[in-house]
C-alpha cells in the first residue's frame, strides 16, 4: 500500500514537518549539554545561524551559564562577543570555564540603537562564533533584520529581552522563558519549529553544596570565681 505524502512531508521538502512533530533541523547545531533539553529542540541542540530570544525573569540567573556547555564546543579561534551586557563581564568565570579570556569582546555602546548596529555588523562580518546581545526596547522590524543576517552566518547568535515582551510577537525562530530554580533555572519552550511544549524544563547549572557537619566542642565554662 502506497504511503499517503502528507504523513511524511519531509520527504516532499526538508523544511516541511507536521504540526505534531518537531522540525528537522536545515541548519548546523551545537549540543546543549543538557539531554533533556535537546530532546525538546529541532535537530537536538542549539541551532546556529538563526536568532534565539531567551526572555529571563530577571537579568543575572544563569542566562549566560546555560551556554556554557555550548560555548566550549564552538571554534576555539573564533570570538564570543557580548553587546550591552548589564553587567561588567567577570573575565575571571571565562578562565574558570576554560574559555579564553583574549576571544572575550565586550562591547558597550551608549545607546539601544548602537548596540543593535554592532550585533548587526558581527552577523554580516561572520566574525564571532557567538553573539549575544541585550536588547530593549527593539521594533518588530529590527527583530526581523537580526533574523536574515544571522541566517548568512553561522554564529549562535543569543538575543535577550525582559520576560515583560512574552506576549509580543517575535521573528526567532526559537524563544525560551526563564525563571531561577534552585542550583539552576526553569525553562520554558514559548516559541520553536514543532508542537507546542506544555511542560516546564528544570535544568541544574550548579552543583549541590552539602552542609558540611562539624563536631562542636562543649561551650560550657567552668562556674566563676
Amino acid at each position: 500500500m502506497r504511503t499517503f505524502p502528507l504523513q511524511h512531508p519531509e520527504h516532499i521538502h526538508p523544511a516541511l514537518w507536521r504540526g505534531t512533530q518537531l522540525a528537522h533541523a536545515g541548519r548546523p547545531v551545537v549540543p546543549t549539554g543538557f539531554a533533556h533539553l535537546d530532546r525538546e529542540l529541532p535537530g537536538r541542540g542549539w541551532p546556529l545561524g538563526t536568532l534565539i530570544e531567551f526572555l529571563p525573569s530577571q537579568p543575572g540567573i544563569g542566562e549566560v551559564h546555560l551556554l556554557r556547555p555550548a560555548l566550549s564546543q564552538l571554534a576555539a579561534e573564533r570570538s564570543i562577543t557580548l553587546v550591552h551586557p548589564p553587567y561588567m563581564p567577570h573575565f575571571h568565570c571565562w578562565v574558570d570555564w576554560q574559555l579564553q579570556a583574549r576571544r572575550l569582546l565586550w562591547i558597550n555602546p551608549g545607546t539601544q540603537a548602537d548596540a543593535l548596529w554592532a550585533t548587526e555588523q558581527v552577523l554580516r562580518h561572520n566574525s564571532s562564533a557567538a553573539v549575544f546581545c541585550w536588547a530593549h526596547p527593539i521594533r518588530s522590524a529590527s527583530l526581523r533584520r537580526l533574523q536574515l543576517l544571522a541566517r548568512q552566518s553561522d554564529t549562535l547568535c543569543i538575543i535577550l529581552r525582559p520576560s515583560c515582551v512574552l506576549s509580543q510577537a517575535s521573528a526567532a525562530v526559537l524563544r525560551l522563558a526563564l525563571q531561577p530554580s534552585p542550583q539552576g533555572m526553569q525553562l520554558h519552550i514559548i516559541k520553536r519549529q514543532g508542537a507546542a511544549q506544555s511542560t516546564v524544563l528544570t535544568l541544574q547549572l550548579y552543583a549541590a553544596s552539602r552542609a558540611a557537619v562539624h563536631q562542636h566542642a562543649s561551650m560550657d565554662l567552668p562556674e566563676m570565681a
